[in-house]
């Protein structure tokens, strides 16, 4: 009762088959990707304390923060 296109035929059940493909249905992320969340986050974080970063990249939020931090003003407002 194998599933058409098993390489083996061998299986007892349709359902072994398919258990035997090994198929991953989760979300793999890259690293890029998860550091791209992270600037995102940090972006998001930012403008929610009233700071408008000259950008998303996390160097632009990073050095917007610490104007605002030292200038007690937000920055970008």
């Amino acid at each position: 009762m194998c599933r058409t296109g098993c390489p083996t035929k061998g299986h007892k059940s349709y359902a072994e088959c398919a258990r035997g493909l090994q198929i991953n249905t989760g979300v793999m992320l890259t690293s890029g990707q998860k550091a791209m969340n992270r600037e995102l986050d940090a972006y998001e974080r930012a403008r929610a304390e009233g700071i408008q970063p000259d950008g998303t990249k996390m160097h632009k939020v990073e050095a917007a923060k610490k104007i605002s931090d030292a200038t007690g003003v937000a920055y970008g407002a």
